[in-house]
Order: structure tokens, then C-alpha cells, then sequence
């Protein structure tokens, strides 16, 4: 027989459960672009860049813009969790620390970039 558990033993507050799901979606976010971008320096390193994945980074940063300006109020650290979140991400895929880091500061670079451009 199961023995319920009183819900504060097992589940999260409501606000950091959904802290924890919009940091694991801006990380999942961050990472595509991150791996975007990596795979857009491979093809560079062989040649030249294709449409496709040149288009596919570019959608991924759009995406994530959109994403920090849908959460920036309930979200106001946003680049902190998107850092943390998407380095997470990427370690578990067996990234380096380094490439990690690296690949995760280009995308929130290229992030800010666009966020001034649209506001000239």
C-alpha cells in the first residue's frame, strides 16, 4: 500500500519549480545555439559556411531573444541562468568546460548584439 508524503517533502515551491523549468528551457535554448555555432566554425574550418546551419544559428539566437524578452520580468537574471543552464547543458553532452564556456559567452554575445541592433 502507498503512503501519500506531504507535498512539501517532495515537490518544489511553485516558484522555483518554475524557475527550474524556464532555466532548463533557456538552457536547452542556449545549448542548440551553442552547438550551432560550433558546428557553424566546423564547416568554416572545411570551407565555407552552408545556408542551413548558418540559418539554423541564426533562428536559435532570434529564439533566444524572444525567450529573454517573454521572461526578463519574472526572470530579471536571466543571462546568469541562461550561462549556468546552458554550460549545464552542454556538459552533460561531454563538452569541455572551456568549449563550454566559450560556445555559451559567443551565444549570449551574439544575443546582446541583436537586442541593440533592434533597439536603434
Amino acid at each position: 500500500m502507498l503512503h501519500p508524503t506531504p507535498a512539501a517533502d517532495t515537490t518544489l515551491a511553485p516558484s522555483s519549480a518554475r524557475a527550474e523549468t524556464q532555466g532548463s528551457r533557456v538552457g536547452a535554448l542556449v545549448a542548440a545555439a551553442a552547438v550551432a555555432i560550433a558546428e557553424a566554425l566546423e564547416e568554416r574550418r572545411h570551407g565555407a559556411l552552408s545556408p542551413r546551419t548558418k540559418q539554423r544559428g541564426g533562428d536559435l539566437i532570434c529564439e533566444l531573444v524572444r525567450l529573454r524578452q517573454f521572461l526578463i520580468v519574472d526572470l530579471p537574471d536571466f543571462d546568469r541562468v541562461a550561462r549556468e543552464h546552458g554550460v549545464a547543458m552542454l556538459r552533460a553532452a561531454d563538452v569541455s568546460l572551456a568549449t563550454a564556456t566559450v560556445l555559451v559567452d559567443e551565444v549570449l554575445d551574439l544575443m546582446h548584439k541583436i537586442i541593440r541592433i533592434a533597439l536603434n
